[in-house]
């Protein structure tokens, strides 16, 4: 198999980006619709009986929630193909590096596949064995370049993902005292994997407003931060105790 046959098993990121990006495009009206400036009556009184979905667009207009909704759910929509064609990249990049890490000598048979069956994977898994077979050091390039590609394509997804939070959280209303203390609570029962995202809200956050990192990024004060960081925490912590939730 030539090397070009080979890195076409595995088409390049720019290759499914040809079409349009409609992610981008409802995520920057998103930004516009929320730049344009609105006055509404402020309400000093915080309800605390509304539910987490409610607080979201609590300081716009009904007919400026009804856009912001209805904009967001085309990003979910539009973010959709994009994951499930990086998901069915990271399944082929798990398979090849399976493979690259084995010795020739002890590569699997059809009957001994490297990963559970995927129908994704298995239209590839013969070409790719024959491949190692022939010229393991290729499969290795192969997975290099790919691997970064991918990786690079993820870091800038997430950059315009933190971005569009930033910016839908800029429309609640400010947190209370109660709410406050509720949320410092909340964070210190997580467990210590979720710690580290939450670890990275606030770095992430400090980074974009130019300001200097505290030395223990788990010890804010809450009083003193922006609803913008104070939500996003919130809205993480509501995600974990839901997943945890459902896995119970």
């Amino acid at each position: 198999m030539s090397k070009r046959a080979a890195e076409e098993m595995t088409p390049s990121l720019e290759s499914n980006r040809t079409g349009p990006d409609f992610f981008g495009y409802y995520r920057a009206q998103v930004e516009e619709l929320l730049s344009q400036e609105e006055k509404i009556p402020h309400h000093n009184h915080v309800d605390a009986k509304k539910s987490s979905a409610e607080i979201i667009g609590a300081e716009l207009s009904d007919v400026k929630q009804e856009k912001l909704n209805a904009l967001l759910r085309q990003c979910v929509l539009n973010s959709i193909p994009e994951v499930d064609e990086m998901q069915s990249r990271v399944d082929s990049m798990y398979l090849m590096s399976q493979l690259s890490n084995k010795k020739r000598s002890t590569l699997p048979t059809n009957a001994e596949s490297v990963i559970p069956e995927d129908p994704r994977c298995k239209e590839v898994e013969d070409d790719l064995r024959l491949l190692m077979k022939s010229d393991p050091s290729l499969v290795k390039e192969i997975v290099g370049k790919h691997s970064s590609d991918l990786l690079a394509r993820l870091n800038e997804r997430q950059q315009h993902l933190e971005k569009l939070l930033d910016n839908v959280v800029t429309t609640c209303r400010p947190m209370s005292r109660g709410e406050k203390r509720d949320l410092q609570k909340s964070i210190k029962e997580l467990p210590a994997k979720n710690l580290e995202r939450v670890a990275g809200i606030i770095k992430n956050h400090y980074v974009a407003l130019g300001k200097e990192m505290p030395d223990d990024v788990f010890v804010i004060n809450m009083e003193e931060e922006d609803k913008v960081l104070l939500w996003r925490l919130h809205y993480f912590v509501v995600a974990v105790q839901s997943a945890r939730k459902l896995a119970s």
